[in-house]
């Protein structure tokens, strides 16, 4: 179901209240001309236009910090005027200003980079991540958390985040460190792949580092014994993190800053394991994990997704092995 975000469900309410009470006002008034609407009608009259004004001008505030943000991902308008129907969608229909979830059109394509990334068949990468888009029960339990809010869409879209899926449930990661968790959709992915590799007898569990103490709310509760939130800068955490742990998997999604995050993968560096492996949601936006990867002569592997009914142009995978590292049989 869709719902119209131009304004608030209860400014549409009030603002339709206030123009049928108007109507009626007048329609009272037709039998007898002569008459005057006294002081008392003339000021909740003009109360209620106000109201109904400030209803008006609220949206079209929505509107236009909707249209900046278009301007933002598109300055030259091009994928306004290639797909107008999305840039509308958006404006009017979409409840998401920021962080997009969406389908993607080329998931196709994610299964061959997999395939080339982590030196498995392209059979065997489609089919981790049709698991996880065909995974009906989990994408229900996460549904019936996002409909609480008014803000969210009703339903959990992965995009790339199913490459994230596929890279865990290939090379079976003990520890993951993902470093910016926010709501929790992408931690939810990774824990649920994480659950089906405990259930073929290969364990392991996920350290999720944010600033907001309100992040990983969409995580499943069922989770959480495998599950570990850092409310803290990962400045600060991943250092203490390098010197108790070993990672195998570290997911760079936090501030988008190049020296920023060249930052965090000198410092996760020092704990990862022999086959540790580092990935980057901003890859699309930055050169930080490319550069490090040359630095430390590491191969470096990149595939931008294609989102699917959205005007925003998409992000992408950047990832990084060990020479010769590869999924476990």
């Amino acid at each position: 179901s869709r719902r119209i975000v131009l304004l608030s469900r209860h400014e549409i309410e009030s603002a339709g209240r206030d123009f049928g009470w108007y109507l009626k006002q007048v329609d009272r008034k037709r039998p007898n001309q002569q008459a005057e609407p006294g002081p008392r009608f003339v000021h909740v009259l003009e109360g209620r236009r106000e109201v109904f004004a400030g209803s008006i001008s609220r949206g079209i505030q929505v509107v236009s910090r909707r249209m900046d943000i278009i301007r933002s991902y598109n300055p030259r308008w091009s994928m306004v005027w290639r797909h107008p129907l999305h840039t509308l969608d958006f404006i009017l229909l979409d409840p998401e200003l920021d962080n997009f979830t969406y389908a993607i059109a080329n998931l196709d394509e994610l299964s061959e980079f997999m395939s080339l990334v982590l030196g498995i068949g392209v059979e065997s990468a489609g089919a981790f991540i049709q698991e996880l888009e065909q995974d009906t029960a989990f994408r229900d339990e996460l549904n019936r958390t996002l409909r609480m809010l008014p803000h969210k869409k009703q339903t959990a879209l992965y995009g790339r985040r199913a490459g994230w899926y596929c890279v865990v449930r290939a090379l079976k990661p003990k520890l993951i460190i993902e470093a910016g968790v926010h709501d929790g959709l992408g931690s939810s992915v990774l824990l649920r792949a994480l659950e089906r590799n405990r259930a073929e007898g290969a364990d392991g569990r996920l350290i999720g580092i944010d600033l907001l103490p309100s992040s990983g709310w969409l995580v499943p509760s069922r989770f959480h014994d495998r599950f570990t939130l850092v409310i803290e800068d990962s400045d600060v955490a991943l250092p203490r993190i390098a010197e108790q742990e070993r990672v195998d998997l570290f997911i760079h999604d936090d501030a988008h800053d190049p020296e920023h995050e060249f930052g965090e993968y000198q410092v996760i560096h020092r704990c990862l394991s022999t086959g540790g492996v580092l990935l980057s949601d901003n890859a699309h936006a930055t050169d930080a994990l490319r550069r490090f990867s040359e630095g430390m002569g590491r191969p470096f592997y990149f595939w931008r997704e294609k989102p699917k009914d959205h005007f925003y142009p998409g992000a992408g995978i950047g990832i990084t092995l060990p020479p010769g590292r590869r999924a476990l049989p």
